[in-house]
Protein backbone atom coordinates (compact mmCIF):
# COMPACT_ATOMS: atom_id res chain seq x y z
CA UNK A 1 0.00 0.00 0.00
CA UNK A 2 2.88 2.46 0.36
CA UNK A 3 4.35 3.68 -2.80
CA UNK A 4 7.92 3.69 -3.26
CA UNK A 5 9.84 5.55 -6.36
CA UNK A 6 13.20 3.73 -6.34
CA UNK A 7 13.82 0.31 -5.52
CA UNK A 8 17.36 0.45 -5.92
CA UNK A 9 20.65 1.36 -3.75
CA UNK A 10 22.38 3.62 -6.18
CA UNK A 11 22.37 7.31 -6.49
CA UNK A 12 19.32 8.72 -8.43
CA UNK A 13 21.50 10.64 -10.56
CA UNK A 14 23.31 7.57 -11.34
CA UNK A 15 19.98 5.98 -12.55
CA UNK A 16 19.04 8.09 -15.06
CA UNK A 17 19.81 7.31 -18.78
CA UNK A 18 20.53 10.00 -21.59
CA UNK A 19 17.95 11.47 -23.76
CA UNK A 20 19.45 9.75 -26.17
CA UNK A 21 18.64 6.16 -25.42
CA UNK A 22 14.14 6.64 -25.59
CA UNK A 23 13.56 5.49 -29.17
CA UNK A 24 11.02 7.62 -31.03
CA UNK A 25 7.83 5.11 -30.79
CA UNK A 26 4.13 5.98 -31.35
CA UNK A 27 2.32 6.83 -27.96
CA UNK A 28 0.23 4.20 -28.88
CA UNK A 29 3.03 1.63 -27.70
CA UNK A 30 3.37 3.36 -24.65
CA UNK A 31 0.02 3.13 -23.44
CA UNK A 32 0.27 -0.98 -24.47
CA UNK A 33 3.37 -0.93 -22.49
CA UNK A 34 1.62 1.26 -19.32
CA UNK A 35 -1.21 -0.98 -19.13
CA UNK A 36 1.17 -4.07 -19.21
CA UNK A 37 2.81 -2.76 -16.52
CA UNK A 38 -0.03 -2.03 -13.90
CA UNK A 39 -0.83 -5.72 -14.35
CA UNK A 40 2.94 -6.10 -12.20
CA UNK A 41 2.45 -2.68 -10.24
CA UNK A 42 -0.61 -3.61 -8.41
CA UNK A 43 0.86 -6.62 -7.29
CA UNK A 44 1.02 -5.02 -3.56
CA UNK A 45 -2.60 -3.39 -3.60
CA UNK A 46 -4.09 -6.85 -4.31
CA UNK A 47 -1.97 -8.68 -2.12
CA UNK A 48 -3.98 -6.76 0.77
CA UNK A 49 -7.70 -5.71 -1.29
CA UNK A 50 -8.34 -9.09 -2.73
CA UNK A 51 -6.97 -11.42 -0.14
CA UNK A 52 -8.12 -9.65 2.79
CA UNK A 53 -11.98 -10.90 2.71
CA UNK A 54 -10.66 -14.70 2.29
CA UNK A 55 -9.68 -14.36 6.09
CA UNK A 56 -12.22 -15.72 7.33
CA UNK A 57 -12.67 -18.79 5.30
CA UNK A 58 -9.05 -19.28 5.36
CA UNK A 59 -9.29 -19.27 9.17
CA UNK A 60 -12.06 -22.04 8.74
CA UNK A 61 -10.50 -24.18 5.70
CA UNK A 62 -7.61 -24.50 8.51
CA UNK A 63 -8.96 -24.21 11.76
CA UNK A 64 -6.19 -21.85 12.74
CA UNK A 65 -6.52 -18.78 15.12
CA UNK A 66 -3.30 -17.57 13.24
CA UNK A 67 -4.50 -16.37 10.20
CA UNK A 68 -2.77 -13.36 10.91
CA UNK A 69 0.59 -15.10 8.97
CA UNK A 70 -1.64 -14.65 5.61
CA UNK A 71 -0.86 -11.23 6.32
CA UNK A 72 2.16 -11.07 7.97
CA UNK A 73 4.04 -13.05 5.78
CA UNK A 74 3.11 -11.15 2.86
CA UNK A 75 4.41 -7.77 4.58
CA UNK A 76 7.50 -9.57 5.80
CA UNK A 77 8.86 -10.76 2.65
CA UNK A 78 7.87 -7.68 0.66
CA UNK A 79 10.08 -5.67 3.18
CA UNK A 80 13.32 -7.59 2.82
CA UNK A 81 12.59 -8.64 -0.91
CA UNK A 82 11.88 -5.21 -2.07
CA UNK A 83 15.34 -3.67 -1.54
CA UNK A 84 16.66 -6.57 -2.72
CA UNK A 85 15.28 -7.22 -6.34
CA UNK A 86 15.50 -3.76 -6.48
CA UNK A 87 19.10 -3.77 -6.46
CA UNK A 88 19.26 -6.93 -8.83
CA UNK A 89 16.94 -4.37 -11.54
CA UNK A 90 19.57 -1.85 -11.34
CA UNK A 91 22.23 -4.49 -11.82
CA UNK A 92 20.72 -6.56 -14.58
CA UNK A 93 17.87 -5.03 -15.64
CA UNK A 94 14.20 -3.75 -15.05
CA UNK A 95 12.62 -5.79 -17.33
CA UNK A 96 14.17 -9.16 -15.98
CA UNK A 97 13.55 -8.81 -12.84
CA UNK A 98 10.09 -7.93 -13.35
CA UNK A 99 9.40 -11.18 -15.23
CA UNK A 100 11.29 -12.88 -11.86
CA UNK A 101 9.60 -11.08 -9.57
CA UNK A 102 5.89 -11.65 -11.08
CA UNK A 103 7.13 -15.56 -11.67
CA UNK A 104 8.24 -16.09 -8.22
CA UNK A 105 4.52 -13.89 -7.33
CA UNK A 106 2.84 -16.63 -9.51
CA UNK A 107 4.19 -19.66 -8.16
CA UNK A 108 3.17 -18.66 -4.34
CA UNK A 109 -0.53 -17.56 -5.23
CA UNK A 110 -0.32 -21.51 -6.68
CA UNK A 111 1.23 -22.86 -3.59
CA UNK A 112 -1.53 -21.27 -1.90
CA UNK A 113 -4.52 -22.61 -4.08
CA UNK A 114 -3.14 -25.67 -3.82
CA UNK A 115 -2.40 -26.18 -0.07
CA UNK A 116 -3.25 -28.90 2.24
CA UNK A 117 -2.15 -27.50 5.37
CA UNK A 118 -1.85 -23.93 6.91
CA UNK A 119 1.90 -23.63 6.60
CA UNK A 120 2.41 -24.56 3.03
CA UNK A 121 -0.18 -21.83 2.61
CA UNK A 122 1.76 -19.31 4.59
CA UNK A 123 4.76 -20.32 2.41
CA UNK A 124 2.86 -19.55 -0.70
CA UNK A 125 1.90 -16.04 0.94
CA UNK A 126 5.51 -15.72 1.79
CA UNK A 127 6.33 -16.02 -1.87
CA UNK A 128 3.75 -13.65 -3.22
CA UNK A 129 5.08 -11.00 -1.05
CA UNK A 130 8.02 -10.40 -3.31
CA UNK A 131 5.29 -8.61 -6.03
CA UNK A 132 5.88 -6.00 -3.67
CA UNK A 133 9.12 -4.92 -5.25
CA UNK A 134 6.82 -4.55 -9.04
CA UNK A 135 5.80 -1.45 -8.13
CA UNK A 136 8.96 0.41 -7.21
CA UNK A 137 10.70 -1.63 -10.54
CA UNK A 138 8.02 -0.71 -12.12
CA UNK A 139 8.04 3.10 -11.65
CA UNK A 140 11.89 3.10 -12.38
CA UNK A 141 11.42 1.57 -15.47
CA UNK A 142 9.11 4.36 -16.77
CA UNK A 143 11.56 6.88 -15.89
CA UNK A 144 14.12 5.03 -18.24
CA UNK A 145 12.27 4.13 -20.94
CA UNK A 146 9.17 6.40 -21.43
CA UNK A 147 9.31 9.48 -23.50
CA UNK A 148 9.90 12.74 -21.18
CA UNK A 149 6.62 13.75 -22.41
CA UNK A 150 5.01 10.96 -21.43
CA UNK A 151 6.70 9.87 -17.72
CA UNK A 152 4.63 12.21 -15.35
CA UNK A 153 1.14 11.06 -16.40
CA UNK A 154 2.49 7.71 -16.64
CA UNK A 155 3.74 7.38 -12.76
CA UNK A 156 0.44 9.30 -12.09
CA UNK A 157 -1.95 6.55 -13.69
CA UNK A 158 0.19 3.97 -11.92
CA UNK A 159 -0.73 5.78 -8.78
CA UNK A 160 -4.38 6.18 -9.07
CA UNK A 161 -4.33 2.58 -10.02
CA UNK A 162 -2.59 1.99 -7.00
CA UNK A 163 -5.78 3.27 -4.97
CA UNK A 164 -8.70 2.37 -7.62
CA UNK A 165 -7.99 -1.29 -7.25
CA UNK A 166 -8.88 -1.84 -3.89
CA UNK A 167 -12.28 -0.97 -5.28
CA UNK A 168 -12.71 -3.49 -7.96
CA UNK A 169 -10.67 -6.07 -5.86
CA UNK A 170 -13.19 -6.05 -3.38
CA UNK A 171 -16.03 -7.25 -5.63
CA UNK A 172 -14.27 -9.64 -7.46
CA UNK A 173 -12.54 -11.27 -4.43
CA UNK A 174 -16.72 -11.42 -3.04
CA UNK A 175 -18.04 -12.66 -6.23
CA UNK A 176 -15.00 -15.77 -6.33
CA UNK A 177 -15.09 -16.49 -2.40
CA UNK A 178 -19.29 -16.39 -2.77
CA UNK A 179 -19.63 -18.70 -6.10
CA UNK A 180 -16.01 -21.12 -6.43
CA UNK A 181 -14.57 -20.53 -2.51
CA UNK A 182 -11.30 -18.71 -1.20
CA UNK A 183 -9.29 -20.67 -3.23
CA UNK A 184 -10.31 -19.11 -6.34
CA UNK A 185 -8.89 -15.65 -5.38
CA UNK A 186 -5.38 -17.50 -5.38
CA UNK A 187 -5.90 -19.07 -8.95
CA UNK A 188 -7.09 -15.15 -10.13
CA UNK A 189 -3.49 -14.28 -8.17
CA UNK A 190 -1.65 -16.85 -10.02
CA UNK A 191 -3.08 -16.22 -13.46
CA UNK A 192 -3.23 -12.29 -12.91
CA UNK A 193 0.78 -12.20 -12.17
CA UNK A 194 1.55 -15.50 -15.19
CA UNK A 195 0.15 -12.96 -17.99
CA UNK A 196 1.68 -9.80 -16.55
CA UNK A 197 5.07 -11.75 -16.48
CA UNK A 198 4.29 -13.65 -20.12
CA UNK A 199 3.49 -9.81 -21.60
CA UNK A 200 6.13 -8.18 -19.84
CA UNK A 201 8.54 -10.46 -21.47
CA UNK A 202 7.29 -10.37 -24.95
CA UNK A 203 6.30 -6.35 -25.22
CA UNK A 204 7.83 -4.28 -22.19
CA UNK A 205 11.61 -2.88 -23.22
CA UNK A 206 14.68 -3.52 -20.88
CA UNK A 207 16.27 -0.25 -19.76
CA UNK A 208 19.75 0.72 -21.03
CA UNK A 209 20.23 1.78 -18.04
CA UNK A 210 22.87 -0.26 -15.38
CA UNK A 211 23.93 0.52 -11.89
CA UNK A 212 25.96 -2.23 -10.32
CA UNK A 213 26.08 -2.54 -6.05
CA UNK A 214 26.14 -5.40 -3.36
CA UNK A 215 23.14 -6.98 -2.05
CA UNK A 216 23.25 -6.95 1.76
CA UNK A 217 22.81 -10.63 1.94
CA UNK A 218 23.78 -10.45 6.19
CA UNK A 219 21.56 -7.41 6.57
CA UNK A 220 18.40 -9.32 5.20
CA UNK A 221 19.36 -12.52 7.21
CA UNK A 222 19.69 -10.81 10.71
CA UNK A 223 16.29 -8.51 9.70
CA UNK A 224 14.47 -11.41 8.75
CA UNK A 225 15.50 -13.52 12.43
CA UNK A 226 14.29 -10.51 14.59
CA UNK A 227 11.22 -10.10 13.05
CA UNK A 228 10.39 -13.66 12.91
CA UNK A 229 10.99 -13.93 16.45
CA UNK A 230 8.88 -10.89 17.63
CA UNK A 231 5.77 -12.35 15.36
CA UNK A 232 6.45 -15.89 16.39
CA UNK A 233 6.92 -14.40 20.31
CA UNK A 234 3.72 -12.33 20.22
CA UNK A 235 1.47 -15.00 17.90
CA UNK A 236 2.49 -18.16 20.44
CA UNK A 237 2.45 -15.91 24.22
CA UNK A 238 -0.95 -16.88 24.51
CA UNK A 239 -0.45 -20.57 23.50
CA UNK A 240 2.55 -21.57 25.37
CA UNK A 241 1.65 -18.73 28.36
CA UNK A 242 4.08 -15.37 28.42
CA UNK A 243 6.96 -17.09 30.95
CA UNK A 244 7.41 -20.12 29.13
CA UNK A 245 11.15 -20.33 28.32
CA UNK A 246 10.42 -20.27 24.55
CA UNK A 247 8.47 -17.22 24.79
CA UNK A 248 11.52 -15.50 26.48
CA UNK A 249 13.97 -17.22 24.33
CA UNK A 250 11.97 -15.63 21.16
CA UNK A 251 12.17 -12.26 22.70
CA UNK A 252 16.35 -12.48 23.40
CA UNK A 253 16.47 -13.66 20.64
CA UNK A 254 14.45 -10.44 18.35
CA UNK A 255 16.36 -8.09 20.74
CA UNK A 256 19.97 -9.78 19.88
CA UNK A 257 18.88 -10.21 16.15
CA UNK A 258 17.63 -6.40 15.78
CA UNK A 259 20.85 -4.89 17.61
CA UNK A 260 23.02 -7.29 15.64
CA UNK A 261 21.06 -5.90 12.66
CA UNK A 262 21.43 -2.19 13.42
CA UNK A 263 25.48 -2.54 14.14
CA UNK A 264 25.65 -4.38 10.91
CA UNK A 265 24.06 -1.38 8.54
CA UNK A 266 25.75 1.15 10.29
CA UNK A 267 28.99 -0.47 9.12
CA UNK A 268 28.68 -2.10 5.70
CA UNK A 269 29.28 -0.17 2.33
CA UNK A 270 25.98 -0.88 0.90
CA UNK A 271 23.28 -1.12 3.80
CA UNK A 272 19.78 -3.10 2.81
CA UNK A 273 18.72 0.00 4.29
CA UNK A 274 20.88 3.31 5.29
CA UNK A 275 20.04 4.24 8.74
CA UNK A 276 21.91 7.36 8.80
CA UNK A 277 18.95 9.00 7.18
CA UNK A 278 17.33 9.26 10.07
CA UNK A 279 19.74 11.55 11.41
CA UNK A 280 17.69 14.06 9.90
CA UNK A 281 15.18 14.85 12.43
CA UNK A 282 12.34 15.58 10.16
CA UNK A 283 12.69 12.13 8.17
CA UNK A 284 13.03 10.64 11.67
CA UNK A 285 9.73 11.84 12.58
CA UNK A 286 8.09 11.25 9.10
CA UNK A 287 8.90 7.70 9.48
CA UNK A 288 8.04 7.02 12.85
CA UNK A 289 4.32 9.06 12.74
CA UNK A 290 3.63 7.46 9.17
CA UNK A 291 4.59 4.29 10.02
CA UNK A 292 2.48 4.28 13.11
CA UNK A 293 -0.51 5.48 10.91
CA UNK A 294 0.52 3.25 8.09
CA UNK A 295 -0.08 0.27 10.57
CA UNK A 296 -3.15 1.32 11.86
CA UNK A 297 -4.80 0.90 8.19
CA UNK A 298 -2.78 -2.33 8.08
CA UNK A 299 -4.45 -3.73 10.91
CA UNK A 300 -8.17 -2.15 10.42
CA UNK A 301 -7.66 -3.54 6.54
CA UNK A 302 -7.50 -6.75 8.04
CA UNK A 303 -9.93 -7.39 11.03
CA UNK A 304 -13.34 -5.16 9.79
CA UNK A 305 -13.16 -7.76 6.51
CA UNK A 306 -13.47 -10.83 9.11
CA UNK A 307 -15.73 -8.55 11.93
CA UNK A 308 -18.48 -8.34 9.15
CA UNK A 309 -18.25 -11.53 7.97
CA UNK A 310 -18.75 -12.94 11.57
CA UNK A 311 -22.35 -14.84 11.30
CA UNK A 312 -24.28 -13.66 13.72
CA UNK A 313 -25.48 -16.97 15.45
CA UNK A 314 -21.87 -17.02 15.92
CA UNK A 315 -20.99 -13.58 18.24
CA UNK A 316 -23.42 -11.01 19.30
CA UNK A 317 -21.43 -8.42 17.01
CA UNK A 318 -21.50 -10.51 14.03
CA UNK A 319 -23.19 -9.41 10.26
CA UNK A 320 -22.94 -12.99 8.54
CA UNK A 321 -22.35 -10.61 5.35
CA UNK A 322 -21.07 -13.03 2.44
CA UNK A 323 -18.01 -11.65 0.87
CA UNK A 324 -20.01 -9.60 -1.64
CA UNK A 325 -22.10 -8.14 0.87
CA UNK A 326 -19.23 -7.14 2.45
CA UNK A 327 -17.62 -5.27 -0.09
CA UNK A 328 -20.73 -3.45 -1.19
CA UNK A 329 -20.68 -2.02 2.60
CA UNK A 330 -16.86 -1.15 2.41
CA UNK A 331 -17.13 0.31 -1.02
CA UNK A 332 -17.89 3.83 -0.48
CA UNK A 333 -14.89 3.60 2.01
CA UNK A 334 -12.79 2.52 -0.62
CA UNK A 335 -13.89 5.22 -3.07
CA UNK A 336 -12.87 7.80 -0.28
CA UNK A 337 -9.30 6.39 -0.02
CA UNK A 338 -8.95 7.22 -3.82
CA UNK A 339 -10.41 10.77 -3.43
CA UNK A 340 -7.77 11.01 -0.84
CA UNK A 341 -5.40 11.37 -2.92
CA UNK A 342 -6.61 13.97 -4.98
CA UNK A 343 -7.29 15.63 -2.01
CA UNK A 344 -4.17 15.42 -0.85
CA UNK A 345 -2.79 16.92 -4.62
CA UNK A 346 -5.64 20.16 -5.01
CA UNK A 347 -4.64 21.11 -1.11
CA UNK A 348 -0.54 20.51 -0.98
CA UNK A 349 0.09 24.01 -1.55
CA UNK A 350 -2.48 25.86 1.29
CA UNK A 351 -2.70 22.91 3.74
CA UNK A 352 0.70 20.78 3.22
CA UNK A 353 2.12 17.37 3.31
CA UNK A 354 2.50 17.58 7.37
CA UNK A 355 -1.09 18.26 7.41
CA UNK A 356 -1.86 15.82 5.62
CA UNK A 357 -0.49 13.18 7.60
CA UNK A 358 -1.59 14.88 10.95
CA UNK A 359 -4.96 15.06 9.95
CA UNK A 360 -5.20 11.39 8.23
CA UNK A 361 -3.73 9.80 11.57
CA UNK A 362 -6.41 11.62 13.66
CA UNK A 363 -9.21 10.28 11.02
CA UNK A 364 -7.73 6.97 11.33
CA UNK A 365 -7.72 6.88 14.85
CA UNK A 366 -11.10 8.18 15.06
CA UNK A 367 -12.27 5.69 12.37
CA UNK A 368 -11.27 2.67 14.73
CA UNK A 369 -12.17 4.28 18.05
CA UNK A 370 -16.08 4.24 16.35
CA UNK A 371 -15.21 0.76 15.03
CA UNK A 372 -14.37 -0.33 19.10
CA UNK A 373 -17.54 0.86 20.01
CA UNK A 374 -18.55 -2.97 17.88
CA UNK A 375 -21.77 -1.11 16.32
CA UNK A 376 -25.29 -2.93 16.13
CA UNK A 377 -25.74 -1.08 12.89
CA UNK A 378 -24.15 -1.88 9.28
CA UNK A 379 -24.20 2.15 8.57
CA UNK A 380 -21.95 3.05 11.03
CA UNK A 381 -19.93 0.69 9.65
CA UNK A 382 -19.92 2.38 6.77
CA UNK A 383 -19.22 5.86 7.61
CA UNK A 384 -16.51 4.68 10.00
CA UNK A 385 -15.23 3.01 6.70
CA UNK A 386 -15.83 6.33 5.11
CA UNK A 387 -13.62 8.09 7.67
CA UNK A 388 -10.85 5.84 7.33
CA UNK A 389 -10.78 5.99 3.91
CA UNK A 390 -10.38 9.60 3.73
CA UNK A 391 -8.00 9.31 6.41
CA UNK A 392 -6.13 7.63 3.92
CA UNK A 393 -4.39 10.48 2.28
CA UNK A 394 -1.72 9.37 4.67
CA UNK A 395 -0.39 7.44 1.54
CA UNK A 396 0.21 9.78 -0.32
CA UNK A 397 1.77 12.71 2.17
CA UNK A 398 4.40 10.31 3.91
CA UNK A 399 6.33 9.77 0.04
CA UNK A 400 5.96 13.79 -0.91
CA UNK A 401 7.28 14.72 2.65
CA UNK A 402 10.16 12.15 2.43
CA UNK A 403 11.14 13.62 -0.91
CA UNK A 404 11.50 16.99 0.79
CA UNK A 405 13.43 16.24 3.33
CA UNK A 406 15.99 13.97 1.57
CA UNK A 407 18.63 15.35 -0.79
CA UNK A 408 18.02 14.65 -4.32
CA UNK A 409 21.03 12.91 -4.63
CA UNK A 410 19.63 10.62 -1.34
CA UNK A 411 15.50 10.45 -2.96
CA UNK A 412 15.95 7.33 -5.05
CA UNK A 413 17.70 5.18 -2.36
CA UNK A 414 15.07 7.24 0.70
CA UNK A 415 12.34 6.27 -0.81
CA UNK A 416 12.86 2.55 -0.50
CA UNK A 417 13.81 2.89 3.06
CA UNK A 418 10.16 4.51 3.55
CA UNK A 419 8.88 1.92 1.65
CA UNK A 420 10.60 -0.73 3.87
CA UNK A 421 9.90 0.73 6.94
CA UNK A 422 6.21 1.38 6.32
CA UNK A 423 5.86 -2.28 5.74
CA UNK A 424 7.98 -2.93 9.02
CA UNK A 425 5.84 -1.01 11.13
CA UNK A 426 2.41 -2.54 8.78
CA UNK A 427 3.36 -5.97 9.92
CA UNK A 428 4.04 -5.14 13.53
CA UNK A 429 0.91 -3.82 14.59
CA UNK A 430 -1.00 -5.86 12.71
CA UNK A 431 1.23 -8.89 14.34
CA UNK A 432 0.18 -7.34 17.82
CA UNK A 433 -3.00 -6.73 16.80
CA UNK A 434 -4.01 -10.67 16.42
CA UNK A 435 -1.92 -11.32 19.27
CA UNK A 436 -4.72 -9.47 21.46
CA UNK A 437 -6.99 -11.21 18.95
CA UNK A 438 -6.12 -14.54 20.00
CA UNK A 439 -5.97 -13.94 23.52
CA UNK A 440 -9.84 -13.96 23.07
CA UNK A 441 -10.96 -16.52 21.29
CA UNK A 442 -14.81 -16.95 21.79
CA UNK A 443 -15.15 -20.13 19.85
CA UNK A 444 -13.53 -23.01 17.49
CA UNK A 445 -16.52 -24.88 15.45
CA UNK A 446 -17.93 -25.31 11.33
CA UNK A 447 -17.83 -20.94 11.55
CA UNK A 448 -14.04 -21.39 11.91
CA UNK A 449 -12.57 -19.38 14.62
CA UNK A 450 -14.48 -16.73 16.55
CA UNK A 451 -13.57 -14.01 18.37
CA UNK A 452 -15.24 -12.36 21.36
CA UNK A 453 -16.43 -9.29 21.23
CA UNK A 454 -14.05 -7.61 23.46
CA UNK A 455 -11.31 -9.18 21.35
CA UNK A 456 -12.25 -6.90 17.92
CA UNK A 457 -12.59 -3.99 20.43
CA UNK A 458 -9.12 -4.24 21.95
CA UNK A 459 -7.36 -4.90 18.32
CA UNK A 460 -9.17 -1.80 16.91
CA UNK A 461 -7.77 0.20 19.98
CA UNK A 462 -4.78 -1.09 19.18
CA UNK A 463 -5.03 0.89 15.58
CA UNK A 464 -6.28 3.75 17.47
CA UNK A 465 -3.93 4.28 19.65
CA UNK A 466 -0.87 3.73 16.70
CA UNK A 467 -2.62 6.15 14.65
CA UNK A 468 -3.21 8.77 17.54
CA UNK A 469 0.61 8.63 18.90
CA UNK A 470 1.41 8.46 14.71
CA UNK A 471 -0.44 12.19 14.66
CA UNK A 472 1.43 13.06 17.79
CA UNK A 473 4.47 12.52 16.45
CA UNK A 474 3.75 14.17 13.11
CA UNK A 475 3.16 17.65 14.80
CA UNK A 476 7.21 17.41 15.61
CA UNK A 477 7.79 17.31 11.45
CA UNK A 478 9.54 20.41 10.53
CA UNK A 479 7.12 23.20 8.53
CA UNK A 480 8.21 22.49 4.72
CA UNK A 481 6.64 24.40 1.59
CA UNK A 482 6.22 22.06 -1.14
CA UNK A 483 7.29 22.78 -4.43
CA UNK A 484 3.74 22.14 -6.49
CA UNK A 485 4.38 22.15 -10.09
CA UNK A 486 2.32 21.64 -13.43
Amino acid sequence: MSVSTSPGGADESALVPPPTTTPERPTSYWIRTLLILLLLTEQSALGFSLIAPTLPKVAQEFATPNVVWVMTAFTLAGALASPILGKLADTYGKKRMLVVTATIGAAGALLSATAPVFWIFVLGRFLSGAGFACLAIGYTLVRDVFPARLQSISISIANTGVGAVGVGALFLSGVLIDHLGFRAVFWFACAFCAVGAVLTALFVPETPVRARSRIDWLGAALLAIGMLAIMLCLSQGKVWGWSDPRIIALAATAVAGFATWVWWERRTEEPLIRLELIANPALRFVLIGGGLAYGATTLLATIVPMMLQTPAQAAPYGFGFSATTMAMWLLPGQLMIVVSGFVVGATARTIGFRRHLIIGAVLIAASAVLLSTMPEMAVVVLVAWMVFGLGCMIYAAVPNLALLTLPETQRAVGSNFVGVSQTLCGTLISTIGFAVLAQNVLAAGPHGVVYSESGFRYAFLVAAGAALVGSLVAVAVPRMRAAVTA
